[in-house]
């Protein structure tokens, strides 16, 4: 490689020799200039003098020579290409020889020269002199490398020199140059994650940084409302997470890659169908956040369908910091900031997977024969006539033509579906301009087969930021998702009711017909053409959402420390979403008879605008008075927003054309449609003060208004402040406990609220009636007019003009932790969050001829408690290990307050009703924290315990009672099991857990990663009743659950289940029966006969991600021009420790309508992906 250095012009013997030839100066000039400093007269030959030469070269340019004396010797030559002609050619023969020696033979008869200082020699013309050389040297140029501490090249790192806008990236080893330095410069290198180190040049042209991990953390820098703030100085609840630990977990649901990983946080997965993104989300259990994606708040669902590939850190607001948002902030706030450029050269990045996946549990049914050898069972147990002979059994069992089993769930469910994900991404810049864009892909297919179930997505995201003059910066940000669902006609639950219900001993076409469809009990309903979109039709919803986002910020030069800003966003969403139904003949299974048409041919679509405007202008002031930093910011806010409905529907008369509106029958078509308007506007002011960084204090004033109350109360007003005290930073503690690396005690107050109830209800007027559903038979609401239901006005009811805000105080007292510079670290926080004026409507009696009903007003209250836990450890073990740890555990309980409630009859309908001052609701009311449930202790083992137990059965006595029933508490001592013997129950269905824990493990050796979460939850319940979709098959559905032959029955299956004489086998369940009249074995999840054992505890602990990855060396990636490249495998929901009651019944998902545990299943999927760096 050649070394030697052209000053001046910069040209020089190439570098790039077929062409331009430009080469900046090299790392050689600087040594030479190192000893121009000490001095040119004190130039020292020593080198030169003992290295003997042997070189022969025949007519070879003066740059050829050059360059083969340099990879011989330890020579650099330094020349002005003006004044040296290195095209000329020469001969030179030498056999130990000196360098003098041999320069004279290459410049005889020329007029160049030379200076010999060690190993640097100075090429000159005689006329002109070495100064001019000289002079140019004083620009030096800088090579040199980047690495950590287990000496890994840092990819990436800035390098800057520091009071310039010099600067470059390292590269993919992570060697830089810099050029025109002076030999005095000071340079500055950071990288994420590292301490920024600056490193004086001193005149060298090699330097080698170390960078050494930030003590601190990744997150030093956490993003809050309307800014950023150091962790250390943070006085607020407030929980960040990087792009690197949300993308640990994959999946096409941002939502689902954080459940788990941050204090607070409370996630419930309720289903895993593609494209529902309905997760239960909630910070401390308030109910839902409110979500600001790069500083504007969007809508909740947008959060979920965000790329994880664009996300460079979320933040969540737990306590009063939220309150600086103060609209519809009382449920906290999570803040999403995504990617942007970065000044280095452009790096291109690609992430893909594959993945396969597939139900973490499904319930299965029994076949043919043995459903109708329990359901004579069930028969016998409920004194009822066996409704199947045995010759019929004895078809099923032979499986005689006609008289098969058909497995639903296997015929028309695959065992697994399949996903893929693609991101690409430019990022770079400059100084002066940055870059950062993406593009993204997803699709998730459905477990239903002929592909009548799938997910699409697109994602684009540019972000720019442009110095446009000094000290004026613009970012323009602008992102668009295009997506695609398709689903079955009917949702999903009731096409899975479908599979699990239908006789499996009826086939999907009439025997002796491959297109005639069965009618099939108990609903008619047959799932082949129900996953067939040409037969039964299809549910399509398409959508485009767009931002743009356009800010400028000002630095003041004439105001030290003051930043001036304004933002403008616009963004929006289109939906368009059709169903299509089409209509066909049933027969009859056994004759292939006709016996009805299912359904009808009709068309329907809805469409959606939605489009929001926001504006802010923004004032930062920073200054520091000694030991006193101030940093005050200033914010004047507002925002509208619009959305347009329209729905339109016909019929087809006859036949089915096109799935186009005009293509149906005019005659049939009916629409409807609404629109909906809001303007909010707000003015803030945060002032942040600390002392010595020891002593800090924040102090926040939000004034909001909302155009829903009337003018006299549309405003308010919400104040909040927070403090906190470094104790890690007294003397007292560096000098005594100096291993402590950080202990912060801080406290926080504030108030927030949210705008709830319909708009304008002090607004005294007529409204008009609305009808319910434009397909369905329901009458609008109005008058009869000779026997005719005529849409009308609507006269008001009571009207009050004091309706207003929802207030909610917040107070949190937290304490944070670290040791040994951060490699064990923790923070604990007490919460209490009280509501007030939550809505409601006065309860009392008032006369019939009274026509009308009473207004919303702010009546009721709630209180939320808890605590929350993180606990961690880092760091590394000899040169290749490295490892992180970090638990988090969350507690949250609500209690209502006050309640509005009628006048109590009793004690007792108090204590069955009553709310107040309780975390439960009332007896028919599962809300708040718990339910109320009937006590157990065991199972009846024969009839003969059942005859001096308490009566269950009402006017039955215990008639009807059998072998394995469970034994009921009586709490009240009655002698009758009845509602009355119901307590309440501190876990409920249906709730988002109020426990909730995660642990989180990263470890990497070498160039192998794991990264590990396991995450559960506790104290809620899954509720189902085994007399509905997952029981006994109820009255009439002809199935049975597997689970369910693990159940008390007789030793032969002949015997008489009412004979006290009878022998019983023991099971796990009751008795089988199709009636439960004179029981209390139906069991449920509401009123007489619920038990823990129908609502089973639903605590879990799952392996909620997985993933193995290893990054490739480079020396094999980069003569690809791939800086890094790392494969991996990965696994999303892998394993699950509970309740054996739920092994198929997942328990994290939600149980849906009638708590049938009919909701889609969630999802384990295995992948394997590819990240590659350009």
């Amino acid at each position: 490689m050649k070394k030697h250095i052209c000053i001046q012009s910069f040209r020089a013997k190439s570098v790039l020799m077929g062409g331009i030839r430009k080469i900046p100066l090299a790392m050689r000039c600087t040594f030479f200039m190192l000893f121009c400093l000490v001095g040119m007269t004190f130039a020292n030959d020593g080198y030169a003098q003992k290295t003997m030469l042997n070189i022969t070269l025949n007519n070879r340019t003066v740059d050829e020579v050059l360059t083969e004396l340099e990879q011989g010797t330890e020579f650099v030559f330094f020349y002005n290409n003006k004044q040296v002609d290195v095209d000329r050619r020469v001969s030179v023969k030498a056999n130990n020889k000196t360098i003098f020696k041999v320069l004279d033979e290459v410049f005889k008869g020329t007029n160049i020269t030379y200076k010999v200082l060690d190993r640097n020699i100075i090429l000159y013309d005689k006329a002109i002199g070495a100064e001019g050389v000289q002079a140019t040297l004083q620009a030096i140029t800088v090579k040199g490398s980047v690495v950590d501490a287990s000496g890994e090249p840092v990819i990436g790192a800035s390098v800057q020199v520091k009071g310039t806008g010099t600067g470059v990236i390292t590269d993919i080893d992570g060697n830089f140059i810099l050029s025109n330095v002076a030999q005095d410069a000071v340079l500055v290198i950071s990288y994420v994650g590292y301490k920024t180190q600056t490193v004086g040049v001193g005149g060298k042209t090699s330097v080698k940084v170390i960078l050494q991990e930030d003590a601190e953390m990744l997150d030093e820098v956490v993003v809050v409302g309307y800014g950023v703030q150091k962790k250390q100085s943070l006085t607020g609840a407030v929980t960040a997470i990087n792009s690197d630990d949300i993308q640990t977990t994959k999946t096409e649901n941002l939502v689902n890659n954080i459940q788990g990983k941050m204090p607070g946080l409370l996630i419930r997965q309720k289903t895993g169908e593609p494209g529902t993104f309905d997760n239960m989300i909630s910070i401390r259990g308030y109910g839902d956040p409110l979500v600001v994606i790069d500083g504007v708040t969007r809508e909740k669902d947008e959060l979920a369908q965000l790329s994880s590939e664009d996300i460079e850190s979320i933040s969540i607001l737990k306590d009063a910091s939220a309150a600086i948002y103060g609209m519809n902030s009382a449920n906290g706030v999570i803040i999403v900031t995504t990617k942007k450029g970065a000044s280095e050269k452009t790096r291109i990045s690609y992430s893909g997977l594959f993945g396969m996946k597939q139900a973490t549990g499904i319930e299965e049914t029994v076949d043919a024969y043995t459903f109708r050898t329990m359901a004579n069972e069930m028969a016998r147990n409920g004194k009822k006539s066996e409704p199947y002979t045995q010759d019929v059994l004895d078809k099923y069992k032979n499986g005689v033509e006609g008289y098969q089993d058909w497995d639903w769930l296997d015929m028309y469910m695959n065992k697994q579906a399949f996903q893929t994900s693609h991101t690409l991404s430019v990022r770079g810049g400059s100084d002066k301009v940055k870059y950062f864009v993406s593009f993204g892909y997803n699709r998730d297919n459905g477990l239903l087969k002929n592909n009548v179930q799938y997910y699409e997505r697109y994602n684009l995201r540019t972000n720019l930021t442009a110095e446009l003059a000094k000290g004026l910066t613009m970012n323009v940000k602008v992102s668009g998702r295009w997506d695609r669902t398709q689903r079955p006609r009917e949702d999903f639950q009731w096409t899975f009711k479908t599979l699990l219900v239908n006789d499996r001993g009826v086939g999907p076409y009439a025997m002796g017909s491959t297109d005639h469809y069965s009618d099939i009990q108990p609903e008619s309903k047959n799932a082949a053409a129900l996953t067939d979109i040409d037969a039964d039709g299809y549910r399509r919803f398409r959508g485009l959402t767009y931002n743009a986002d356009v800010d400028l910020t000002w630095q003041v030069p004439f105001v030290k420390g003051l930043s001036l800003g304004i933002l403008g966003s616009f963004n929006g969403n289109n939906r368009n979403n059709s169903e299509l139904q089409k209509s066909y003949q049933l027969y009859d299974y056994f004759t292939n008879t006709p016996t009805k048409t299912f359904g009808e041919d009709h068309y329907s679509n809805t469409m959606g605008i939605f489009q929001k405007l926001y504006g802010r202008v923004q004032a930062n002031y920073t200054n520091s008075f000694g030991q006193h930093n101030l940093n005050l910011t200033a914010v004047a806010e507002m925002s509208g927003s619009r959305y347009d409905e329209l729905v339109g529907a016909r019929k087809y008369a006859g036949y089915f054309s096109n799935d186009i509106l005009n293509q149906a029958d005019a005659s049939t078509a009916t629409n409807s449609g609404y629109r909906k308007e809001t303007r909010l506007a707000a003015y803030l002011m945060r002032a942040n003060y600390d002392y010595a960084g020891k002593y800090l204090l924040e102090v926040v004033a939000r004034y909001d208004g909302s155009y829903r109350y009337a003018p006299g109360h549309r405003w308010s007003f919400f104040p909040s402040f927070s403090a906190g005290w470094r104790i890690s930073e007294e003397n007292f503690m560096k000098e005594n406990l100096p291993f402590i690396t950080n202990l912060k005690l801080r406290g926080s107050y504030g108030k927030s609220g949210y705008d709830a109830g319909d708009p304008f209800q002090y607004v005294a007027g007529y409204t008009q009636a609305t009808h319910d559903d434009v397909y369905s038979d329901n009458k609008p609401f109005g008058y009869v007019l000779y026997n005719t239901n005529v849409i009308g006005m609507q006269a008001p009811g009571v009207v009050l003009d004091n309706l207003s805000w929802v207030v909610s105080k917040t107070a949190n007292i937290g304490l944070d932790a670290e040791l040994w510079n951060g490699k064990l670290f923790g923070t604990i926080e007490l919460f209490r969050r009280k509501n007030e004026g939550i809505l409601a409507q006065r309860l009392q009696d008032i006369p019939n001829t009274f026509g009308a009903s009473f207004p919303d007003e702010n009546i009721n209250s709630t209180e939320n408690i808890g605590f929350e836990l993180e606990l961690g450890t880092r760091g590394k073990i000899g040169k290749d290990w490295s490892y992180s740890v970090s638990a988090n555990y969350t507690f949250v309980r609500e209690k209502f307050l006050e309640v509005e409630h009628g006048d109590y009859t009793s004690s007792m309908n108090r204590w069955l009703y009553g709310k107040d001052h309780r975390t439960i609701g009332g007896f028919w009311d599962h809300s708040g924290g718990g339910m109320w449930i009937q006590k157990y202790d065991g199972q009846f083992s024969s009839l003969k315990e059942l005859e001096t137990a308490p009566l269950y059965g009402g006017g039955n006595g215990n008639s009807m009672m059998l072998p394995g029933s469970f034994r009921i508490v009586d709490q009240n001592g009655d002698g009758v099991i009845d509602m009355y013997d119901m307590k309440p129950e501190s876990r409920r269905a249906g709730a988002n857990p109020p426990y909730q824990f995660g642990l989180n493990i990263g470890l990497t050796y070498k160039s192998f990663d794991l990264n590990m979460l396991l995450q559960g939850a506790a104290g809620y319940v899954i509720g189902y009743a085994n007399d509905d979709v997952f029981g006994y098959g109820s009255k009439t559905n002809p199935t049975l659950m597997k689970k369910y032959m693990d159940r008390w029955h007789t030793v032969n299956a002949t015997d008489d289940p009412y004979n006290p004489a009878t022998q019983w086998v023991s099971g796990k369940y009751p008795a089988l029966r199709r009636d439960f009249t004179g029981t209390k074995d139906n069991g449920n999840s509401w009123g007489d006969g619920a038990i823990s054992f129908w609502n089973p505890n639903a605590t879990y602990l799952r392996l909620k991600s997985l993933e193995l990855g290893y990054t490739l060396p480079k020396h094999l990636t980069k003569k690809a021009g791939i800086s890094d490249c790392r494969i991996f495998v990965n696994g999303f929901n892998l394993l699950t420790f509970c309740n054996s009651l739920l092994k198929n019944a997942d328990p994290e998902r939600e149980e849906r309508d009638w708590g049938a545990s009919l909701a889609y299943p969630l999802m384990k999927s295995y992948n394997i992906g590819l990240n590659i760096n350009f």
